[in-house]
């Protein structure tokens, strides 16, 4: 079951430097491994030495982590009194839309209605590009094989899209005249609201019938 911990503790003026870094390697396994059933946030107030951290995990998750369990080892020696730890209800939350996922929604949306000159724009320099049919770099080559291809597209459908701030992975009905609808999926990577790489997946088998 899942539950919220609030955690609080001062630590010695001599050992804040190694408790930030013991938290920061927490949250390098964190987000290697991105294990489910874990959400985790640790802040420190102000310079004074004063931790906060929030979990809400599934029983046991958080303690798997060799970071944590190392984190948690020598914690005594750490602090000035043994922390404080709360159980509490979460009342309302907000997340916003990871920042990949409009970017990428976008891109398909123009590709959708065959806008080149905006799927252009949103292209890296050295973007990459791989579909069943093709493995292309670099901008000017991957905006000419789009075109191309779009001229068959009549139109997109959204049905989900999802990622984290650097990745969206976006599922669509894709409407073409000579082949009927494809479902699509496109795994993009977005560097500075502009797309770094575009992954293209769908039934090729459509395309010979």
């Amino acid at each position: 079951m899942d539950r919220t911990v609030v955690v609080r503790y001062r630590t010695r003026d001599d050992a804040r430097d190694e408790n930030r870094r013991l938290i920061e390697e927490v949250f390098a396994q964190l987000h290697r491994e991105q294990p489910a059933g874990v959400t985790y946030s640790a802040f420190e107030l102000g310079d004074s030495g004063q931790f906060v951290h929030t979990a809400t995990t599934t029983d046991g998750a958080l303690s798997e982590l060799e970071t944590f369990r190392r984190f948690q080892s020598d914690a005594g020696s750490r602090v000035v009194a043994a922390p404080e730890a709360q159980t509490a209800t979460v009342i309302g939350a907000y997340r916003p839309v990871p920042a990949s996922v409009p970017v990428a929604v976008a891109f398909v949306e123009a590709f959708g209605r065959r806008d080149l000159v905006t799927m252009t724009a949103m292209l890296h320099e050295d973007v990459v590009f791989d579909s069943p049919r093709t493995h292309l770099t670099g901008a000017a080559d991957v905006s000419a094989a789009i075109g191309e291809f779009a001229e068959a597209v009549t139109g997109v459908d959204i049905l989900d899209a999802f990622g984290d701030d650097e990745r969206a992975l976006v599922v669509y009905d894709m409407h073409t005249g000579p082949f009927g609808t494809l479902r699509t999926v496109d795994h993009i990577t977005v560097r500075g609201d502009r797309i770094a790489s575009d992954t293209v997946v769908f039934d090729t088998a459509r395309l010979s019938r």
